[in-house]
This record gives structure tokens, sequence and C-alpha cells, in this order.
């Protein structure tokens, strides 16, 4: 009975792809209406060489499949529904993808929302551990912040993936790097893939003006990405040769133009472009402390050196005197206020409407020996994915959330990566060959994740008051951090039954 599923599953694709009934129509023909879309070349699903293994007549007889989308999702984007502003191919793709699981299984699919800043106890924290104290389960799958996963992991109210029926964290729709990153004690309790687009808007990236570039006679930007010799020394020296006060007034602010837009979390940006992390996992799959090194230090050195240098850098957050911050970003990079700007996905759309010409590349790396570039995913703005550890029915929730996953592969992904992202928002095939270098350098540190020695909360303090306290940050908290890391180990060991 195993893996006959892709039969049924390739029956359902074709009758959906010739289909000329009612309902939404399929991500491969997007209405002509729309003029966020119309531009966006037609591209076909990758050709498939994996399928989920499940038996085939897999009925549910009407069950009700609830997915919990909560934490502070950037730009509230739901990756279960189909209303996100901005982003009409995608959203067919995603009814798409949920209505062909709904008819494959016989289920309906239902979606519920609360989006809220989640620190470690946000709605998905507190929606999980309430079910939890009840010893039930209202939800088959939970989308929670991603500072509110290891939360609920540690507490016990999430389920071991890696035992889940029929889901398969090794098949290429989960993402590969977290099997990595967040694996604790060989258990996976929240992880992220195929099924989130969220997590691709959170990426971070760097945006470059080319007509500054070009001014500048910076001509081999994508040339050094590709070789791997796009390193910080050559970030640094380029945003150094940018500073001009525009209107002469005698002070460098939003008027004038710069090396660089920046913002707090460009330190743990390019920290995590350097390969570097607070924390991450042992070889005996314990987690350890991380962040204190002679590299680490030195390049902290020479990232607070430029951000701080007010002549060459802007920081965006801190130096916004009126307004919000997050609506004069993007239109400062498009008024030709800077050379750099280092954002995330989410702020791409922005400019669409720009009439500047501009290319996207990885972070830096910090030496050319390092070899590969190193990606940051934003733990504020992403969200992990989790399921309940009293959940109803194991078989249900497992056939379906990797259907799901697969079918986000097929459908979901190639519409925002392919059509929206490569064929609407980016203007240049260097950039296309660059978001394939971001998206799989991405890395997961777990020391941000749990707030170990709340060293990401003391590095964003120390950019806004724009002094290099790096060592003295680390040492006052180095004895708290080993603390709570040997608590964490402790308590997933008696979780899973082992010994202290």
């Amino acid at each position: 009975m195993k893996r006959t599923v892709a039969l049924l599953l390739l029956a359902t694709m074709l009758l959906t792809a010739v289909s000329c009934g009612g309902g939404k129509p399929a991500v491969t023909t997007p209405a002509v209406t729309d003029p966020t879309v119309t531009d966006a070349p037609v591209t076909d699903s990758p050709v498939t060489t994996e399928y989920p293994e499940m038996p085939e007549d897999m009925d549910f007889d009407g069950y009700e499949f609830v997915m919990l989308m909560s934490g502070l999702s950037v730009n509230d984007f739901n990756d279960f529904a189909s209303d996100n502003a901005g982003f009409a191919v995608v959203n067919e793709a995603i009814f798409d993808r949920n209505s062909r699981v709904e008819d494959m299984f016989k289920c309906t699919i239902t979606n519920v929302k609360e989006l809220a800043a989640s620190w470690g106890n946000g709605p998905g924290f507190k929606r999980m551990r309430d079910d939890y104290v009840a010893g039930e389960s209202s939800y088959d799958i939970c989308a929670v912040g991603t500072f509110d996963a290891p939360q609920v992991a540690l507490n016990g109210y999430a389920y071991d993936l890696n035992e889940m029926p029929y889901i398969d964290l090794t098949r290429g729709w989960w993402d590969q790097q977290a099997n990595k990153d967040l694996c604790v004690g060989g258990k996976m309790y929240y992880t992220t893939g195929d099924i989130s687009v969220v997590d691709n808007l959170a990426t971070h990236c760097i945006l470059f003006s080319k007509s500054i570039a070009e001014e500048k006679q910076i001509t081999d930007i994508y040339e050094l990405v590709e070789n791997k010799k796009w390193t910080y020394d050559k970030f640094e020296e380029y945003v150094r040769m940018v500073s001009n006060n525009l209107n002469g007034d005698d002070k460098m602010d939003e008027n004038d133009r710069f090396g660089v837009l920046s913002w707090n979390d460009a330190l743990q940006a390019s920290l995590a472009g350097a390969k570097s992390k607070i924390a991450g996992v042992g070889e005996d799959g314990k987690i350890v402390l991380t962040m204190y090194s002679e590299k680490n230090i030195a390049l902290v050195e020479q990232v607070t050196d430029l951000l701080f240098d007010t002549d060459y850098s802007y920081n965006y957050v801190n130096r916004t005197t009126s307004g919000r911050w997050q609506d004069k970003m993007a239109p400062m990079f498009a008024d030709g206020k800077a050379l750099f700007f280092t954002t995330m996905f989410s702020t791409v759309p922005l400019l669409r409407d720009s009439t500047m010409d501009f290319g996207i590349i990885p972070y830096p790396m910090f030496n050319e020996e390092q070899g590969e570039y190193g990606g940051y995913l934003a733990a504020t703005y992403s969200v992990m994915y989790c399921v309940e550890s009293f959940v109803e029915d194991e078989e249900i929730t497992g056939a379906i959330t990797e259907m799901l996953a697969y079918l986000s592969r097929e459908i979901v992904t190639p519409a925002y990566y392919e059509q929206t992202l490569k064929g609407r928002d980016v203007r240049d095939d260097e950039s296309k060959a660059c978001l394939d270098i971001i998206f799989a350098s991405r890395t997961f540190d777990l020391g941000i994740y749990y707030t170990i020695g709340d060293f990401t909360g003391k590095l964003t303090n120390m950019m806004k008051a724009s002094k290099n306290d790096f060592v003295n940050i680390y040492e006052t908290g180095k004895r708290s951090a080993e603390v709570k890391i040997k608590t964490i180990n402790t308590q997933f060991a008696e979780n899973n039954g082992e010994e202290k």
C-alpha cells in the first residue's frame, strides 16, 4: 500500500490542471485582471522525484483539520490563508494546495489565526499550554512564533515530529538544515520547510543600488559573490566609498547619502553570515555555548566600527526621528540614499513600483577561508511548525501534514519563489542566482531562540547604544548562559526518560 499515493496524487494534479469548472483558478493561470501578476512568468511545477509514502485509500470522512497560525508573522502573512495582500499568485497556490488535500483525504482544513508578539509566551505558546494542561488538543498543527517554539518543546507541549506517522523530515519538502540545527537529544519538536512562506519573508538579505555602484565604479559585486570572495572586508571597503551630504547642511541625516542603510538586527545577521551562532548542538545532541571566539570578537569589532560610523552608515531604526521607521527605510533606499540596504525579503515587494535598479546579495562571509555563505532567519518575525503532544489522531494529522508539506513544495514554493520573487520582484538574473545561495545557506541559532544569556537582547541594546561591549556582554552573561543551557539539557533528558 505504500507509495501508491503517488498515482492518486498525479491523477488529482492532472485533473486540476485540465478542469474548467468552478472554484479558484490554478496557480498556473493567474487572472489577467490582476495588475500584480500579469508580468509574472508562468512556471511549471518542479519535476517530482519523491512522494510521501502512505496508503492511497485514506478517507477521513469529513475530519476537520485545524491549523493554528500564531506569532508575529512578518506582514501578517498567513501560510494557510488565500487572502494575503500583495501575493495574488501565492494565494491561488495556497487555495489550490488546501483544496487538493481536502479532496484527497475527504477532510476540511480550518485556519485559526492569532498574530501577536511572541517572545516565548506568545499566543501560540499560551494556546498549546492551555491544551496541555487540559489534556486535550484543539489543533492538528500549530505555527508558533520562533521564540515560542523552544518553550513548547521544553515544557512537553509538542510531539516529537520524528515519531509522527507518515511525517518524514528527511524528505526534500522539509528544511534539512533545520534537522541539523534544531534537533536536541535526537528529538525534533518543531521545524520549517516548504510548508511555510513566512520563513522566506523573514530571511535577511542585502540590497544594493546599481546606479550608485556604477557611479563609484563598483562592478564586481556579483562576481565576488559567485567566486566566494564576498567578504566583510570587501563590504566595508565599498560602504566607505559612499558618503555624501546632499543638502550641504553639515550634518548627515535621512536627507543625505550613505554607504549602507542598516538596523540593529544587522549584527546578528552578520554573525550568521560568518556561520557563527550564540549556541548550537554538540555531537552528543546537547546544546552548547558557541558565542565566544576570536573570530567573533574580530567580526563584531569590524561590524560595529562600520555601522557606528554615522558618516557612512544610517541606522534607520535608531535615527528615525519622526513617523515609523518601517515606513522610512524602503523609500530612503528607493530615493538613492544608500549603496547597500540590510533588510529582509519582506521588504522587496515594497520596491516593486520604484524605478531604481537594485540587486540582491547574501550577507558577506567573514573571510574567504570560510568557504560557504551563512544566512539569518529573523526569529521575531518567523514561525515554526509543531504538533500538540495530545494530538487527537496521530495518523490523520501526520498524513495531512506531510501531504500539505509535499504539495507546498510542488505548488506554493514555485508560486512564491519562481513566479512572485524571481518573476515579479527581482530584476536581474544575477540576483536570482543569489537568491538560491541565500536560502540554501540559512542557519538556525538555538542561542537566539532560547534567549540564552539574553545575549540577543543585549547585543541589540549594544547596537542601540552604538558601543561595542561584546566581550563584556559575554563575560558577564556566561555563567547564567551556562546555567540555562544545563537546565535545558537536563529538562530534555527528563522529558525523554534519560539519565541526567
